[in-house]
C-alpha cells in the first residue's frame, strides 16, 4: 500500500514539474477563461464541501495567487486537490492561482520560495506554516503588499499573515490522545511517529497527545521517532518498535505515513492487539481505517486547506474586506464503524 503511495506522490511531483526553490511557470496567459460561472453554480468535488465561495466579479486586471504545500505525502496530494479546484474556478475571474511545491518541511527551502513569490510579484501567498522561522519571510512579503494566508500550522506572535486555516495541532493531538487511551484501556506500552520535529504543526499534536497520556499511570511511552511524512519510513519504525516490545498496544502517527505503520502491524499479525491512531482519512489510509488496522482516524479537511485559503485571498483583494483571522476545522474522527458512512467517495 504505501508503495503505491510513493507512485502517486511521484507522479504528482511530474506533473507540477517544479523543482524546489524556484517559482514555476504556469504557462497560463492573462485575461478570464470563459465566461464567468456565478458562484451559486459552483459544485463541489464528489464529497467535499466548498467553506468559501468566490464573489462574482472579474478582475479588471490579472490578479496572481501563490499557492505552496510540499508534495511528499499523501496528504500533499489533498491539499493540492483542494489548490487546484481554487485555480479552476477562480480562472474565468481573471485570477491565476500557481500551486508550488516545496520537496520538504525545511524551513530555509520554504523561505526560498516564499522570496522568490515576492520578487515576482503575486499578489497573494498561501502556505503551509511550517515553522516560525518563517516569521522573517512572511513579513518581507507584507512590507511589500503582499497578502499572506497560511494553513495548518499557526504560528506565534506577533503575526505579520491575513489570516490562518486549519485544525488547532494541540487540540488534535488531544483528541488522538484521548482515543488511543481508550482504545488501551488505559494501560500499555505506546509508541509515536511523527513526521517532523521541526514541524510545528507535527510538534503541536505530539505534545498535545503527550498532555492526555503522560497524566495516566498505566501507560507508557517507548520511543519518539521522526518518519518524514513518508510511509516506508513508518513502516520500518512500526516494525522497530514491535520486534523491541512484543507487548506493544498503541502506536500514535502525528502526521503523514500512518498507511506505513498499518502494513507493519498487519505484517506482523497484530491487527487488532496493537491499535494505531493518526490523522487525515485519504485513499492511502482509508482502506486500513476500514479493515480496522487503524483503530481512530481524526480528519483535518486537507481540501479546504488547500482551496478556502486561495478563495479569501481572492475575494479579498477583490473587495478588500478581509476573512476572519482564524478560521479552525473541528475534525471529524472516523473509526472502521464509521469511515465508510463518513468519506464513501474513498470506497
Amino acid at each position: 500500500m504505501f508503495k503505491k503511495t510513493m507512485v502517486i506522490v511521484f507522479a504528482v511531483l511530474l506533473s507540477l514539474s517544479f523543482l524546489a526553490g524556484t517559482v514555476f511557470a504556469t504557462g497560463q496567459q492573462g485575461g478570464p477563461k470563459g465566461p464567468m460561472t456565478p458562484a451559486a453554480q459552483i459544485q463541489a468535488p464528489s464529497g467535499k464541501t466548498l467553506l468559501s465561495l468566490p464573489v462574482d466579479q472579474v478582475s479588471p486586471k490579472t490578479l496572481r495567487i501563490a499557492a505552496i504545500m510540499v508534495q511528499n505525502n499523501p496528504f500533499g496530494v489533498a491539499v493540492l486537490q483542494g489548490q487546484n479546484f481554487a485555480k479552476q474556478i477562480l480562472a474565468d475571474r481573471n485570477c491565476i492561482v500557481d500551486p508550488l511545491s516545496v520537496p520538504d518541511f525545511d524551513a530555509q527551502k520554504w523561505t526560498s520560495v516564499i522570496d522568490n513569490c515576492i520578487a515576482s510579484g503575486y499578489n497573494a501567498i498561501c502556505a503551509f506554516g511550517v515553522s516560525d522561522a518563517l516569521q522573517p519571510v512572511i513579513k518581507r512579503a507584507a512590507d511589500a503588499g503582499i497578502l499572506v494566508y497560511l494553513f495548518n500550522s499557526q504560528l506565534s506572535e506577533p503575526r505579520n499573515h491575513v489570516a490562518f486555516y486549519g485544525q488547532g495541532g494541540v487540540d488534535g493531538g488531544r483528541q488522538c490522545g484521548e482515543a488511543l487511551a481508550k482504545l488501551m484501556n488505559n494501560s500499555g506500552k505506546y509508541a509515536i511517529i511523527t513526521g517532523d520535529f521541526a514541524a510545528i504543526g507535527h510538534e503541536q499534536r505530539r505534545t498535545g497527545a503527550r498532555e492526555v497520556l503522560d497524566k495516566i499511570p498505566g501507560i507508557k511511552l517507548v520511543g519518539e521517532v521522526m518518519n518524514n511524512d513518508k510511509a516506508e519510513e513508518a513502516y520500518n519504525h512500526a516494525a522497530n518498535f514491535i520486534t523491541a516490545n512484543p507487548d506493544l498496544k498503541g502506536i500514535y502517527v502525528t502526521a503523514g505515513g500512518p498507511s506505513g505503520a498499518a502494513k507493519a502491524v498487519e505484517d506482523a499479525g497484530m491487527k487488532g492487539k496493537i491499535f494505531v491512531v493518526c490523522h487525515d482519512v485519504l485513499a492511502e489510509s482509508a482502506p486500513y481505517v476500514g479493515s480496522g488496522t487503524i483503530s481512530a482516524c481524526l480528519d483535518q479537511d486537507p481540501f479546504n486547506q488547500g482551496y478556502q485559503c486561495v478563495v479569501d485571498a481572492f475575494n479579498q483583494l477583490m473587495t478588500g474586506k478581509k476573512p476572519p483571522a482564524e478560521t479552525y476545522y473541528k475534525g471529524v474522527m472516523a473509526t472502521p464503524q464509521t469511515v465508510k458512512q463518513l468519506f464513501p467517495e474513498l470506497f
